[in-house]
């Protein structure tokens, strides 16, 4: 729907608990987080630019961000040891879970070291299955 609906102009608005559809927000996708707040529902409203603001990246990169720290709530392992903070930063940084490798592997990321290197290696086919995953659940 949002494919189809986005690209046409017309405003969209997605209403779910799931935070999974960040992953969706454009600049016409609305992603709409109902909460309760003293017994009152109440909403939050996420587009392209409160993703951006928030997580510092652009809403299609969470994916990259859940193939490395996972979601048990779906069953995606993501790498063993490796949280939102630490995953939020290395997208951050590196764009993408294949650029992080890439990097890793050609000894260009230098400020990687010890147990968060150690983790990185150890899980790079759960963090590619986990990316994966989380991709197919929005196709």
């Amino acid at each position: 729907m949002q494919q189809k609906h986005g690209k046409k102009g017309i405003d969209v608005t997605i209403l779910s608990g799931d935070r999974d559809t960040f992953q969706l927000a454009t600049d016409k996708v609305t992603i709409r987080i109902p909460r309760t707040k003293n017994g009152k529902t109440e909403e939050d409203d996420y587009n392209r630019e409160k993703i951006i603001e928030q997580y510092k990246i652009e809403p299609k990169a969470l994916i990259q961000v859940k193939g490395l720290m996972g979601d048990n709530s779906d069953n995606i392992p993501g790498v063993a040891g490796i949280g939102e903070k630490t995953a939020l930063g290395l997208i951050q940084k590196y764009k993408t879970i294949d650029k992080l490798y890439n990097s890793l592997e050609n000894g260009k990321a230098e400020d990687i070291k010890g147990k968060l290197r150690e983790k990185l290696i150890q899980g790079k086919e759960s963090a590619y299955l986990s990316m994966q995953l989380r991709n197919n659940k929005y196709k």
